[in-house]
């Protein structure tokens, strides 16, 4: 039955991974929600939330603010509260309830940039979307408004790197300080460890000159005697085990699948059915996964590699 779930939790929509983003660049993000969104995000789509906070403020619609489209109130509650904080920018992300009564995001951004004399930033995310889609645009509106070529002792980094897809850090910078957007530009690579990262990086090589790869450094796995692989998860993840293995592997994912990294074999899925489907199948003799997909593959006698997917399960690897 289309849209039945019997196993999957939902998963982190567009506006937490637009948060995942902006999380640690010492903004003010203001979530144009009635708390629900706000409440969500932090609960329960930000790893992060419990060890090291982030200035994130819910708009705190109520239902005449939206049906009116009081925006002058909206409007100085971010200048009242940024009066209070000595952030970087202010940023707001979207929801559905600025979707369906076409909040015009640019005119505020204005409003606000001559109040406070601070850059302001608009992340135009729906809450429809998947987590990915809000990671694209928040790294598209940074870049717009920050990326400069100023000196840093950095040739390379990666971009597309979030606690909703890894689990561990990485000895390159990862766009995780404000201070990075400013020096892009006189980087020589890019590495791009999430579809979600690959437009930024395409303009940030128009405009710049900056190289960039498709690829995640230092990801590896130690896999021996298996013939045939199902990855499930992030696109670039899987495509960055599948050149190091060189052995038959597919990948699926409910999440973005960029038309030049996908191969004969992969699958773009929609329902829970679609990867039972896949797996019954197919002659898999391992699948790399995130627990919860595990559940939904009970006939399953392969190996199966558990691989820790956040935006999925909400899980977190204490190992």
């Amino acid at each position: 039955m289309k849209g039945l779930r019997k196993y999957l939790t939902p998963f982190a929509p567009d506006q937490s991974g637009a948060v995942s983003v902006l999380y640690e660049l010492g903004g003010l993000t203001v979530i144009i929600d009635a708390g629900g969104c706000t409440g969500n995000v932090c609960g329960f789509d930000e790893p992060r939330w419990f060890d090291k906070r982030s200035a994130i403020f819910s708009a705190g619609l109520r239902d005449m603010d939206a049906i009116l489209g009081r925006d002058d109130a909206l409007i100085q509650k971010i200048v009242d509260i940024s009066d209070a904080f000595d952030a970087n920018f202010i940023a707001l992300v979207g929801t559905p309830v600025p979707a369906v009564i076409a909040t015009d995001y640019q005119g505020i951004c204005h409003i606000l940039e001559k109040k406070i004399h601070k850059p302001v930033i608009y992340v135009p995310t729906t809450g429809v979307g998947l987590y990915d889609e809000g990671m694209e645009m928040a790294y598209l509106a940074l870049f717009e408004k920050f990326a400069d070529n100023k000196p840093t002792s950095h040739t390379e980094a990666i971009l597309g790197v979030t606690p909703l897809d890894f689990t561990h850090a990485f000895s390159l910078p990862t766009f995780n300080n404000f201070e990075d957007f400013g020096c892009v530009g006189s980087l020589k690579k890019l590495y791009v460890a999430s579809p979600a990262a690959l437009k930024a990086a395409k303009r940030l090589h128009n405009r710049y000159g900056i190289d960039y790869e498709v690829r995640i450094p230092g990801l590896s796995l130690d896999i021996h005697d298996v013939h045939h692989i199902l990855f499930i998860g992030q696109q670039v993840i899987g495509h960055t085990l599948r050149q190091q293995l060189a052995i038959p592997f597919d990948i699926a994912s409910f999440f973005m699948m960029k038309p030049t990294l996908r191969e004969k074999g992969d699958v773009h899925l929609i329902e829970e059915d679609d990867l039972i489907e896949l797996v019954k199948k197919n002659d898999y003799d391992m699948i790399i996964g995130d627990p919860i997909f595990k559940d939904m593959l009970q006939d399953y006698q392969g190996q199966y590699l558990e691989l820790i997917h956040f935006a999925v399960s909400g899980r977190r690897d204490f190992s």
